[in-house]
């Protein structure tokens, strides 16, 4: 046998194998480092209280004096033990059943050099105590580095070191993980309070590589950084309130992460497995308790508490704690299908199980209506009062029909909307709640027998006179007309834990019930005696029907001839072709009780606030008065929208088809999440499910002399729908443009969707604008994307262009970052009549897919709003075919006017609609998903926007108290802020080992789709990086640079930034007298030379001037690239009123540095971004650019919105204004603008 250097060979023989049985004991397993029992590795204590041999001991004295003298990296030079005498020496393996190849695997600690593995060794390990016993052992692995490929799994080596420095008989103990990406273990029954060493390998193909190096140890196994009685507070079905108790260092901040799964029975009785993906959140280092909301009910939530280290940047590992929410009623409800009556008495049913993804349902309730109820009556059946209905058939027992004691059923006659009489079943004490009559529980299922049911596809004999679970299926009224509705029940669920219902869960319980709809109507067989009584008079029916008929068929002609004649139709009048209005429940005075904070003028927190459709037409952003309408009552179960489908010949309406039911905006959170699960499956799912609508005809876009007039041949316009011009002359075709009317909410012809005009049709489109009346043009599309022509100009770019007999003159141009407002006057030359038209051009949609954030395009659509005459005729939209963003643009529209009275959305039926009006609107899934989450950033995030002539008065009402939690508007609004969503916050980048250092701290890393990019140097890994991001003015992409302090390490990094984006105006924001000496100065370094030039990489900066003003200090640099010899002139401006904690008292003074900041920009005629930072580059920075914001928009606009401000820089840096007191400096400042009557203020920020 060969002996082996720097190894430790355990014998079988000598040795015993013991399987060390760890807790999870609340350990932290993010989703891709799973520890080895979660995968179904066992993993291996060695030689943990046994014997060994004295003259084979290793010395752990020996161990920590290898750690101390190791001074280059590589293997830890330790004694060399044999392998046992006379004995061969077997090599470990663990003992897993799945792992037995790896029987040949020898854990050592330097395996002989023919024998090691083709795999670097893990770096940047981490080691924390979880508690008095165990520690969590954390390691980074780079894939495909260049010491190797993937590894197949990890050993991971500890020993703890020897009592008062003598020798003792432990040795080392290893672990295995055989999972290639692991990246954590935790280790428990460690000997208490002892320090361990611990170092890390990685095995592949059979061998093992090196240690990593140097061995972390750990002085003393105490969680510090670690919270403690980690519990859930109070849940219920949607929400589940956390606790925990910290006594550790401060100057921290909390963290927590949210995964869930679950797995249930859905209404066809297949399993089925959602996963939620992972969220997460943040509480400052006072709060003790966090409430999670907008959950899913009985979803088994895991949630992670963890604490951050606000100075360093360092995550610690974090406690868990796993809870299941309440179930509620399920999703929806299949109605009751009527088959046939086969008796004058009974009906043939097909029942439908419900799905069990809100949790296991107990039992259904079949209810019989009659036939002239309707949906809106229903909404009165509470669970209690059908149980009071009922209960003389609730009693457990057969009743009989004659009358007995209290509880006796009576008859009473009914009339039906036919004239038939029916006898309805009734209590006597049925006075209170006479409007009910009629109504009844015909049976009571158990989910199992419903279930059965299923399986066995039988139906159900409604009337047969038998009791199911106490309820009496009473016999049916021979030739009665019936409604059928079921009710399905959650099991109720005792917890194990005493969870409680108590502050802040606002919501109340979700109901623990869901109502189908009403089942069509449906009529029982005539008994024998009323069929004899009915035939003399059949004699009549005949002349009674045609006359019928000829009156309807008057009254359809002259709908129809009305319709055309009409512009618009009123609101609340139901139509065909709109969104149709559905009834809500709980109406108080006409109003929705929940409808979109957006529209009804609240925050998320119900705050009043301005809307801006209802501003007084002082300014430009003035609009009409717009009424709200009373509604009738309705019910929680929104029935579905029905949407005109045409024949193929497009002469007339043919069936209904329905589609998804509206979602209540309170579900519409949750709604959004089930569909994203998996990336996006379900909505990609019902997206292909809507009508494409391709059965209209298109008969006048197919003719010869019309073709030319179609941007793209696929793309054309429905007979039914289109836009009929005025004829030229009796010139074929000349009647012809590709474009259709769309019904908007409660209104015809609201919009009108067309493609990009191309040359042949610039005369066509401006006679389209004139002879419709419009007075706004969307445009949607840039001139050219991706090199290609996607609109032609249509509009003079100066003075006046001539097409065909209209004549457009150019009156104004405003650019803004995300879109550019043009107005026009036109004339044409046969009329006396000038008319003024908006044209608002979208520049922020990208060239490939969807915005990444929908609140730049819910300012234009508002402003569009706000800029639109409503008695003018339609809104003209267009891209370049005019189906894509032009569909989502209108949708998003009528969805945002649908919630200003009603407190539901219906997407689907409102695309199908579109759809049935012109091809292929909302082209792609994407635009699908993101109108979804257009809706739901204009609901949650509220409208804000105030008149600047009512800041202060809003201010003032901002300060106010609330009534129910004693916090003021202006807290509510910042916490609204962070509970938004960011859809877009991936940061792999900063987050890769190699740029890790270069962040200030862990918990600021910029986007990756907004982050600076530098150039990369060549051969040098991470060399593209900087802690950095791009932030957009209110007229300019990209106008600013917010990036924190440089750290030492980055310097060059930031000069370079500076250099390469052509920035020549640095704003900073920490006064240099923060930055201190020793330590504290290592974080804080001044970067900037003082006395002579200093060299930055290829950079040279060599300081020019220096000006002290009262409250800045001004100091100009030139830099010269060595390698071109290039040469600028860069303008440092250093804010020096900032106090070290808070925010300054008065906000003139700062005001005025921003606008000496922007003024200097002006003065010099540079293009380049304004370079902002503070220490993390979000506190200060972001109230710096917020105010350029807020200002230049007060200027041009004369409106304020902080709200919305701060919001969209956190779109694109996180945490831009992080505290309340930034926040409200930021009003503040905005009043102190306005007191200065800045207005006449002569610069405007560029």
């Amino acid at each position: 046998m060969r002996s082996r250097q720097n190894s430790v060979l355990l014998s079988r023989k000598q040795h015993r194998l013991r399987k060390l049985k760890t807790k999870s004991r609340n350990g932290y397993q993010p989703s891709r480092q799973t520890t080895a029992q979660a995968h179904g590795i066992e993993t291996e204590d060695i030689g943990d209280g046994d014997t060994y041999d004295e003259e084979y001991r290793i010395s752990t004295a020996e161990y920590f004096d290898a750690i101390v003298n190791a001074g280059l990296p590589g293997p830890l030079q330790l004694p060399t033990v044999p392998a046992a005498p006379d004995e061969e020496a077997e090599e470990l393996v663990p003992m897993s059943s799945s792992s037995s190849w790896l029987r040949n695997v020898v854990v050592n600690s330097e395996p002989a050099a023919d024998e090691q593995a083709l795999v670097g060794p893990p770096t940047n390990v981490r080691v924390q105590a979880t508690s008095n016993s165990s520690a969590v052992v954390q390691w980074d692995f780079e894939e495909g580095g260049p010491d190797g490929g993937v590894a197949d799994g990890f050993v991971i080596k500890y020993i703890h070191e020897p009592v008062n420095g003598q020798s003792d008989s432990e040795r080392w103990r290893s672990q295995v993980v055989m999972d290639s990406k692991a990246r954590h273990l935790e280790i428990a029954q460690l000997t208490v309070h002892k320090p361990y060493a611990f170092c890390v390998l990685a095995i592949k193909q059979k061998r093992q590589g090196q240690c990593s190096d140097p061995p972390i140890t750990i002085e003393n196994l105490q969680p510090v950084h670690m919270v403690s009685n980690l519990h859930v507070h109070t849940k219920t079905s949607n929400q589940v309130e956390l606790a925990w108790d910290y006594s550790g260092p401060q100057n921290i901040q909390f963290y927590i992460k949210q995964t869930g799964s679950k797995k249930y029975i859905d209404q066809h009785l297949e399993e089925k497995e959602m996963v939620a993906p992972g969220y997460h959140k943040e509480a400052n280092e006072h709060d003790r308790r966090l409430v999670w909301d907008n959950l899913r009910p009985y979803m088994e939530y895991r949630f992670q508490v963890g604490v951050r280290d606000l100075s360093g940047g360092t995550e610690f590992w974090p406690r868990e704690v796993t809870v299941r929410t309440d179930s509620a009623g399920p999703p929806f409800v299949d109605k009751p299908e009527f088959i046939e009556s086969r008796t004058s008495e009974t009906a043939l049913l097909k029942l439908r199980c419900a799905s069990e993804e809100y949790g296991p349902i107990s039992h259904y309730w079949l209810i019989v209506v009659p036939g002239n109820f309707t949906q809106e009556d229903m909404v009165k059946l509470t669970s209690s009062k059908a149980d009071m209905l009922t209960r003389a058939t609730a009693l457990k027992r057969p009743l009989s029909d004659a009358g007995d004691d209290i509880g006796v059923v009576a008859k009473k006659k009914m009339r039906t909307t036919e004239g038939v009489t029916i006898r309805s079943k009734t209590k006597r004490y049925s006075s209170d709640t006479p409007s009910l009559d009629g109504v009844y529980i015909a049976a009571g299922l158990s989910a199992s027998e419903m279930q059965q049911m299923t399986r066995n596809n039988r139906n159900f004999v409604l009337g047969d006179g038998k009791t199911y679970d106490g309820y009496r299926n009473h016999p049916l009224e021979p030739n009665s007309k019936y409604r059928l509705m079921m009710r399905a029940f959650a099991r109720q669920e005792r917890s194990d834990q005493p969870f409680k219902y108590a502050r802040p869960m606002h919501e109340p319980p979700s109901p623990k019930y869901t109502d189908s709809t009403l089942s069509d109507i449906f009529s029982t067989k005539s008994s024998p005696m009323t069929r004899g009584a009915r035939s003399s008079n059949i004699w009549l029916l005949g002349p009674i029907i045609a006359v019928v008929v000829i009156l309807i068929i008057v009254g359809m002609l002259v709908f129809w001839w009305l319709r055309g004649k009409k512009k618009g139709i009123p609101h609340g009048a139901n139509r065909h072709g709109s969104i149709t209005k559905v009834a809500l429940g709980g109406i108080n005075n006409g109003m929705p009780t929940e409808t979109s904070k957006l529209l009804l003028g609240t925050d998320a927190y119900g705050r009043p606030v301005m809307n801006p459709y209802e501003m007084s037409n002082g300014g430009n952003m003035g609009r009409d008065n717009i009424d709200m309408y009373p509604m009738g009552n309705g019910i929680s179960n929104y029935p579905p929208v029905p949407v005109p489908m045409m024949s193929s010949s497009g002469a007339g309406i043919g069936s209904h088809a329905y589609v998804h039911p509206p979602i209540p905006i309170s579900e519409l959170p949750a709604h959004i999440d089930k569909l994203k699960m998996n990336n996006n499956a379900l909505f990609s799912q019902e997206y292909e499910s809507i009508e494409t609508g391709q059965h209209f005809t298109w008969e006048h876009s197919s003719m010869e002399m019309n073709k030319a007039k179609n941007r793209y041949a696929n793309v054309v316009a429905y007979d039914h729908s289109r836009v009929i011009l005025s004829s030229i002359d009796d010139i074929p075709g000349s009647d012809y443009i590709n474009a259709n009317y769309i019904d908007g909410y409660e209104r015809t012809k609201t919009y009108i969707a067309t493609q990009g005009p191309l040359p042949e049709t610039f005369a066509d489109f401006w006679r389209m604008v004139w002879e419709e009346r419009s007075a706004t043009i969307v445009m949607l599309t840039k001139l050219e994307e991706r090199s290609r022509i996607k609109c032609d100009q249509y509009w003079p770019s100066r003075n006046s262009s001539v097409y065909g007999r209209i004549q457009v003159t150019l009156v104004d141009t405003l650019t803004l970052a995300h879109y550019t407002i043009r107005t026009f006057t036109i004339e044409h030359r046969d009329e006396k009549e000038c008319r003024e038209i908006k044209h608002l051009q979208y520049t922020a949609w990208p060239d490939h897919g969807v915005p990444d954030h929908p609140t730049p395009f819910l300012m234009f659509l508002k402003r569009v709003r706000t800029l639109n005459d409503p008695e003018a005729g339609p809104i003209i939209s267009h891209c370049s075919a005019g189906i894509g963003r032009t569909g989502a643009f209108i949708v998003i529209d009528c969805m945002l006017e649908r919630l200003r009275y009603e407190s539901t959305v219906d997407i689907f039926g409102c695309v199908t609609s579109l759809r049935s009006q012109r091809s292929y609107m909302v082209q792609t899934d994407d635009q699908y998903v993101f109108i979804h989450d257009a809706v739901l950033d204009a609901v949650q995030s509220g409208s804000t926007e105030v008149p600047a002539s009512k800041l202060f008065g809003h201010i003032q009402m901002l300060h106010q108290h609330q009534n129910y939690d004693r916090v003021s508007g202006l807290e509510l609004e910042f916490r609204t802020l962070g509970t938004l969503r960011n859809l877009n916050s991936r940061c792999d980048v900063g987050n890769l080992p190699i740029n890790r250092p270069k962040n200030r701290t862990a918990m600021i890393v910029p986007f990756d789709t907004t982050r600076v990019v530098l150039q990369m140097i060549p051969t040098v890994e991470g060399s593209d990086y900087i802690n950095a991001s791009w932030i957009d003015g209110y007229t300019q992409r990209n106008a600013y640079i917010g990036t924190q302090a440089p750290l030492p390490n980055t310097v060059s990094d930031f000069w370079r930034m500076v250099w390469e984006q052509e920035s020549s105006i640095i704003a900073m924001l920490n006064s240099s007298n923060e930055f201190g000496t020793g330590r504290h100065q290592e974080m804080f370094c001044q970067y900037w030379p003082s006395e002579s030039s200093s060299k930055f990489g290829s950079i040279v900066v060599e300081p020019v001037a220096e000006y002290n003003m009262t409250q800045y200090v001004l100091r100009e640099f030139k830099m010269t690239d060595t390698l071109t010899g290039y040469s600028r002139t860069v303008r440092h401006f250093e804010f020096t009123e900032w106090p070290d904690h808070g925010v300054p008292t008065s906000g003139e003074v700062f005001i005025d540095f921003i606008n000496q900041v922007h003024r200097t920009k002006q003065q010099f005629g540079v293009d380049g971004p304004i370079c902002v930072h503070c220490t993390t580059g979000t506190g200060r920075t972001g109230v710096f650019i917020a105010l350029s914001i807020i200002i230049e928009r007060m200027q041009l606009e004369q409106v304020v919105d902080v709200f919305t401000t701060v919001k969209l820089l956190r779109t694109e840096r996180m945490n831009m204004v992080d505290d309340s007191a930034q926040y409200e400096f930021c009003y503040q400042a905005a009043g102190d603008f306005l007191k200065l009557n800045a207005f006449d203020s002569p610069y405007l920020m560029q």
